[in-house]
């Protein structure tokens, strides 16, 4: 509860990042661990339960939800590289423009990935 009540009161662009970051790593994570669930059906129950699990997985749904994990991945990534700059370079003065630069990029991944996705979507 601390962190909700730390995240709601601080409106610095700082703890906004950070929240995202720790929110976009826990989504990857469970991400992850439903990926190797998914994969490994191969293995436990054959070639054909696999099979069909990825013809159920071949929907429009599914595809929305591998552009959100393209974008959750980005700006997870982008953040990280973000963060490295400031450590490293100690740039914390320009932590507000670095951060507009991560949300930009990851807009660009996103509207990119949504020209990919776009026929699979509709």
């Amino acid at each position: 509860m601390k962190y909700l009540k730390d995240f709601i009161l601080n409106k610095h662009p700082g703890q906004t990042a950070f929240g995202l970051h720790r929110i976009s790593g826990i989504a990857l994570t469970l991400y992850l661990l439903l990926h190797i669930i998914l994969h490994s059906t191969a293995l436990i129950l054959g070639n054909d339960a696999y099979n069909n699990l990825a013809k159920t997985m071949d929907n429009p749904l599914a595809h929305l939800l591998e552009l959100l994990i393209i974008l959750t991945a980005s700006f997870h990534l982008l953040n990280g590289l973000r963060l490295i700059l400031i450590d490293i370079f100690i740039l914390t003065r320009f932590q507000e423009k670095l951060f507009f630069v991560v949300k930009l990029a990851t807009a660009f991944i996103g509207i990119y990935g949504l020209s990919i996705y776009f026929e699979r979507l509709f």
